[in-house]
């Protein structure tokens, strides 16, 4: 194991050791002080606080203060205890490398707690500030990823779409994505289309005039049995919008507004929506039906997720299906359509993925039936088909 993934392992191992469900139910998933929160924080402060350097790169500051400031004594000195300033900083290192961005100084991160606020006083209960300081001397091996998103390792760089023809499939275009001024930016057929900040990610649509936008921000993908296109968000750092709501996917209607940063983007049907067309012969063949994965299935917890063609499941921020719990890898397992049916692979994880209480051999896939009960440590998860 890398350095890099150890210290991003570690952080998200500390939350679960020392508070388990008690942290969940006091704080819930999305709290300010939730580790991938902090994180995001840290983030955005770093890009709120850019500046572009002469030789045109966006450098951020490299040091970062973090205030904690709860009601509760015993919460507060918790807190101190898990969020690690040296664990803060190699995760962010690994996050802002990823992003693109430059660095005049080693990151260092400090967390400090604020004076127990009466329990009537407004509080803010994570505040954060950032400098630069050059003084503080980079490392001679900078910390690097310790995992590749599965984006990243399957997808193929290309240009723009510019014709009303996919190439590689021979067929036409049934939609198109437009500037918020109705210039035409990319035509989409049946292929998926990665939209991003970074020309080196494997973009078909680089946005990189907006450092809002992740490197890699959203997937659009034609779904050839409900006739649809969907839109995914590759947990970007400051989220995706359709209509001014949030969301992690989303079925995509002819002028649907998507905003990613400050960049709005209008997505339009070229042609009608596919519900009631022919699928030709080839097409149909490689077509695949709609499925998901329903976390924590009949309870109240439960989570349904619609996949995409190839979905990473994991404790990483970029898998596609984020699991919090220690037992989960960094890249547990992946779910993909072969053209032919659903498999599921496990990708060497400590722990091991059950399916129906079979454990399965590492890096050897198995197909999935609607119903399959898939394990990763102590969640659950179901696969279900999407009935045509």
């Amino acid at each position: 194991m890398q350095e890099g993934e150890r210290h991003v392992r570690n952080l998200f191992e500390r939350i679960n050791t020392l508070f388990g469900n008690w942290y969940e139910g006091l704080f819930g998933t999305g709290g300010e002080l939730h580790p991938r929160e902090v994180l995001r924080r840290l983030v955005m402060a770093a890009e709120e606080h850019c500046i572009e350097g002469l030789d045109g790169e966006l450098y951020v500051p490299n040091r970062y203060k973090l205030e904690i400031a709860l009601q509760n004594p015993e919460e507060q000195e918790a807190y101190l205890t898990f969020l690690q300033p040296q664990e803060l900083a190699d995760a962010l290192w690994q996050e802002l490398q990823q992003e693109g961005y430059r660095l005049r100084g080693g990151i260092v991160c400090e967390v400090v707690a604020q004076p127990v606020a009466p329990a009537n006083a407004p509080r803010q209960a994570l505040r954060i500030t950032a400098r630069f300081d050059p003084s503080v001397p980079l490392p001679i091996t900078p910390p690097t990823p310790g995992f590749m998103p599965v984006e990243e390792a399957t997808n193929i760089a290309s240009t723009p779409v510019a014709s009303a023809t996919d190439v590689a499939s021979g067929v036409a275009s049934r939609a198109v994505l437009k500037s918020e001024d109705g210039k035409p930016l990319l035509l989409l057929t049946n292929r998926p289309v990665i939209i991003g900040r970074s020309r080196n990610a494997g973009c078909d649509l680089v946005l990189d005039a907006d450092r809002q936008i992740s490197r890699r921000h959203a997937r659009i993908e034609w779904d050839a049995v409900a006739g649809n296109y969907v839109i995914y968000d590759l947990q970007s750092t400051n989220g995706l919008y359709v209509n001014e709501q949030r969301v992690d996917n989303r079925v995509l209607r002819s002028g649907d507004r998507i905003r990613m940063g400050k960049t709005v983007l209008v997505f339009e049907y070229t042609e009608p929506p596919a519900e009631k067309r022919e699928v030709p012969a080839a097409e149909a063949i490689s077509s695949r039906p709609a499925a998901f994965l329903t976390l924590h299935p009949d309870t109240p917890q439960q989570e349904v997720v619609p996949l995409p063609s190839e979905a990473l499941i994991g404790r990483a921020l970029t898998a596609d299906i984020v699991l919090e719990e220690s037992e989960a890898a960094m890249r547990h397992a992946v779910v993909r359509w072969d053209g032919k049916q659903w498999l599921i692979e496990d990708l060497g994880s400590a722990s091991g993925t059950a399916v129906n209480d079979s454990r399965l051999s590492p890096h050897k896939p198995l197909g999935l039936h609607s119903g399959d009960i898939i394990r990763v440590g102590k969640t659950t998860i179901r696969f279900d088909i999407k009935e045509p």
